[in-house]
């Protein structure tokens, strides 16, 4: 999740040995031809389509139901929040800052943090402050590994020589009956899109990065044939994160789109879809299903 050209140029080489082989009729820019096509006005959150195996959030979401916002949805809220804006901050200070080095930008990026504290809550300032200082470490050496091998730079080479990718990008997910989305990072150079998710592996993640790309495929009519899936765990002493490429292949985008049907037709009729077997304690809607 933490980009650098040395990752994207081992990625390339990765991805070009992978086989690639979609199903045209299951490309997101034949969204006016089925099964992509969707009859329904109703827009999906691919997000919803994360929590339950039967959808009933959708339908407690239709009824009004509120739901319990946890822990651990508070900490990848935080995890998420600080990534962006981590991002982002590095990305302003070399806009903002001519003949900016990796010295500069650490302490700068020190400044930016406090700005932020206010905002936290003291139990939250401690891993937030592990994941800012991550960032700033990687993209202050990446600043002084770019200057010593380019010169005459202009900012907006620099700045996409530094930080090859973008975060939180905006994707029209209304051609597939989705609402609009943010993709936690997307790498244009691959093109790739990336997931950062916290706590434990879940199936339903992958099937996001479907949604994710066929709403790319639908809105600028370029193939993604991979997903790079990431859960980062922040401690307060440092930041693992554990990423695999992931598929988008035939089989996966299928599934997704009979979920966005399933949930779409729930939206549509009201109808409850009935508790799912699996639920898990961290589900927002846990204690409504379970009284």
């Amino acid at each position: 999740m933490f980009f650098t050209y040395s990752d994207i140029l081992l990625l390339s080489k990765r991805l070009k040995k992978l086989p690639k082989n979609v199903d045209e009729e299951l490309r997101g820019w034949n969204w006016n031809e089925p099964p992509v096509y969707t009859r329904s006005l109703s827009q999906v959150s691919v997000s919803d389509l994360n929590y339950c195996s039967t959808l009933r959030n959708i339908y407690l979401k239709v009824k009004g139901f509120k739901g319990d916002i946890g822990k651990q949805i508070l900490q990848g809220s935080l995890i998420h929040m600080v990534y962006a804006f981590g991002v982002e901050t590095v990305k302003r200070l070399i806009y903002s800052k001519d003949g900016i080095d990796g010295s500069t930008l650490r302490t700068l990026m020190g400044d930016e943090f406090y700005s932020l504290l206010k905002d936290l809550k003291d139990e939250d300032a401690k891993y937030a402050k592990v994941l800012w200082d991550h960032i700033t470490n990687i993209y202050s050496a990446e600043l002084d590994r770019v200057r010593s091998r380019f010169t005459n730079l202009t900012r907006d080479s620099l700045v996409s020589q530094v930080v090859p990718f973008y975060v939180e990008f905006p994707v029209d997910g209304s051609f597939l009956g989705l609402t609009n989305l943010r993709v936690d990072a997307f790498v244009p150079h691959l093109p790739l899109i990336a997931e950062m998710k916290t706590g434990k592996y879940r199936y339903a993640h992958e099937l996001s990065l479907a949604g994710y790309a066929l709403a790319i495929e639908s809105q600028y009519e370029i193939p993604i044939d991979y997903g790079y899936l990431c859960y980062v765990n922040v401690t307060d002493r440092d930041v693992r994160s554990n990423c695999k490429l992931v598929p988008i292949s035939d089989a996966i985008r299928s599934e997704f789109l009979d979920m966005r049907d399933k949930a779409q037709d729930i939206m549509d009729k009201g109808i409850d879809p009935g508790i799912a077997k699996d639920c898990e304690r961290d589900c927002m809607f846990y204690r409504v299903c379970h009284p």
